[in-house]
């Protein structure tokens, strides 16, 4: 693929033809007419933005009858969000300060600012799920060897 590339020619997948090439300043010939080239243009070339639709009194009335009730709805769905992060957060809080009552060296080391991150090298990142799931033998390679 990066061969491609460093030849200067891109292929041209989107016109039809899976192995047809362009240059990069040649212009672009269409030759066959599907719906997914057309998409695909009607996309990346997109028209000139239209001016807006002009409504009757009676169809304005009624877009904004729809348009606050559309609101409405979006702002019970934000306020139910935001009351169900408000519980969680309240009881993190109170989980903190049971933890911080019952045992102080715990408590410590779950509020420490130290970042640990799932190490890369457990499982390579696919499309598709691994044949084994779990390394369960894997160990942290020493620090000796990072240095």
């Amino acid at each position: 693929m990066n061969c491609l590339f460093l030849t200067g020619r891109i292929p041209c997948f989107f016109f039809g033809k899976k192995y047809a090439f362009l240059r990069h300043n040649s212009s672009v010939q269409k030759s066959t007419s599907d719906s997914y080239t057309d998409l695909l243009l009607r996309i990346l070339y997109e028209s000139p933005i239209q001016p807006p639709i002009q409504f009757s009194e009676e169809e304005l009335e009624r877009h904004e009858v729809i348009h606050r009730a559309w609101q409405i709805c979006e702002r019970v769905k934000r306020e139910k969000l935001d009351r169900q992060l408000e519980m969680q957060y309240n009881k993190m809080k109170k989980a903190c300060a049971e933890l911080e009552r019952t045992d102080k060296r715990l408590f410590k080391a779950a509020i420490s600012k130290k970042k640990y991150y799932f190490p890369v090298e457990m499982r390579t990142p696919t499309d598709t799920p691994p044949s084994q799931i779990w390394k369960y033998k894997w160990t942290m390679p020493s620090e000796k060897a990072d240095i």
